[in-house]
Parts: C-alpha cells; structure tokens; sequence
C-alpha cells in the first residue's frame, strides 16, 4: 500500500501509524476457526421447536400443533382430534430413527390419584392403539399415565384443568440407543401395546365350531319290551351228560325213582 511522501522531517509518531497500517494491510487473513468437535457438529434434531425455551440437549419432547381430546371420564378419543393425530402419525413416518416414542397420558385433580392413573393410563394406550392401527410398529411405542402428578397449571381454576387434560410425547430412543432421562416412567403406569394382529384378533374373534356328536332322537311315550341279548356260555359252565345215556333224557327209569345210569338196582 503505497502514501504518498511529504518533505521535510516525519514525526515519530507519524512513523510508527504508517508502519503498522502497512503491516496491516499485507495481512488480509483473519485467524482461521477450529473444526468443530463431534458434539458441535451432530444436527439439532427435527422435533425440537427452535421458538420454544429449553435446554436441547436434556429435552426429549415432541411439539405437535394442537390437543388430543376424549370423552369425560373416558379414554374414547374425539373426533376433533384427528388432526392433530395424523400429525403425529407423520412425524413417526418421516423419522424412522426414533425407534422408541412414550406417549404420555396427563389428568387434573378432580378424582382420586388412583382413578386418574388408571384412567391417564388407559387414554394414552388408546393414542398408542390408533397409531398401530395405522402401520406403526407397537415396539416404537410406549403408553404411560401419570394421572394429576405433573400439573401445568392451577387445578384450582378451569383453565387450569383445561391445560393438565393433555396428551405429550416424548422420545425415548434414537436408532436403538436410549435417549433422554433413564427414570422417565418412575412414577407412571405403563400399559403393553398390542401389535396389529393381537387388535384385530380381538376385535374379530375366531368362530369355535361346535363339537360333533350323535344325534338325538325323541321316542315319545313309545313303550319297548326289553329283549336281553343272549349271552355265549363259556366251557365252565357246560355241564357234560354221563356216559351211556342220552344228554339230557332220563327216560322211564327216572320216572319209576331209579337211578338214571342204566345199571340194575342193588338187592
């Protein structure tokens, strides 16, 4: 960078503002950034929601636009939460890699914590159930209720209870690895979701075909004489004639008292 030359004496300070400029302007490379290591470089994933405050690296869960309702005191799923549904659907579709989801089943206060856990339980297996239905695989999904634990607002208030009445997700594992707190269902009931096959067999049992056997029929007041099979003797039984007379016959000797061995009395 060339200035351009004044007569006479130059100030010192002068001096040293021309070299440093000229030192600075051959240097036009900025110090060069390090290569992030494997942490920095693994990409947010896509679940996250970038407005929502939280840290990404303990948080696991999975934001979908609107709520899934049901039926007071019942874990029928209303119509009005279809969309919301499909939504989920299609967030497990296009990421395979979460290979395991909990959906989570959330009440207010207004029962028992028994009937509620119980109850959250049972609404969630039903979200779980909709899903297989669908095509998603039973394994990827886990069905957990933890009932009027984990308020986010005040039961005291409606809008309150509007708010714990909710329906969460949360990842679980990615490509087979854990992911997230290894004591998220401590104080939930987990509830087995059946694969496709097990609902359809249940919903459709198979027909059992009666067993087979003789026919019965009536006789009426019909009365038969009873007509005993004849019986075949056996040779114990048989009782053999003496020898010299004819089987069975005694002729005019047994009638006149003696004996029936055709010998002469004794005198």
């Amino acid at each position: 960078m060339d200035f351009p030359k004044k007569t006479g004496s130059t100030p010192l300070a002068a001096t040293l503002a021309v070299t440093l400029s000229a030192a600075a302007c051959a240097d036009h490379n900025l110090p060069p950034n390090p290569v992030p290591n494997a942490d920095l470089r693994r990409p947010i994933p896509g679940w996250f929601d970038p407005n929502a405050k939280f840290n990404v690296s303990q948080d696991t869960k999975v934001y979908i636009e609107g709520k899934i309702v049901f039926d007071t005191a019942r874990a029928t799923i209303r119509p009005e939460s279809q969309k919301t549904l499909e939504q989920l659907l299609k967030f497990l579709q296009d990421r395979p890699d979460v290979t395991r989801l909990r959906v989570e089943g959330h009440t207010d206060s207004r029962a028992d914590d028994e009937y509620n856990q119980g109850l959250s339980a049972k609404r969630s297996l039903a979200v779980c159930h909709w899903l297989v239905e669908r095509g998603v695989d039973n394994i990827r999904l886990v069905a957990a209720g933890y009932g009027e634990r984990s308020p986010i607002g005040p039961n005291e208030l409606a809008e309150g209870r509007q708010e714990n009445r909710r329906t969460e997700f949360h990842v679980m594992e990615i490509n087979g690895r854990p992911f997230g707190p290894t004591n998220a269902l401590d104080g939930g009931t987990v509830l087995t979701v059946l694969s496709a096959e097990e609902l359809e067999r249940l919903r459709n049992p198979p027909k059992v075909a009666p067993p087979v056997g003789t026919a019965f029929i009536a006789t009426g007041n019909e009365v038969k004489m009873f007509k005993p099979v004849p019986r075949k003797l056996d040779e114990a039984e048989v009782v053999t004639a003496p020898v010299g007379d004819s089987p069975g016959d005694a002729g005019d000797a047994a009638k006149k008292g003696e004996p029936a061995t055709g010998s002469a009395p004794k005198k």
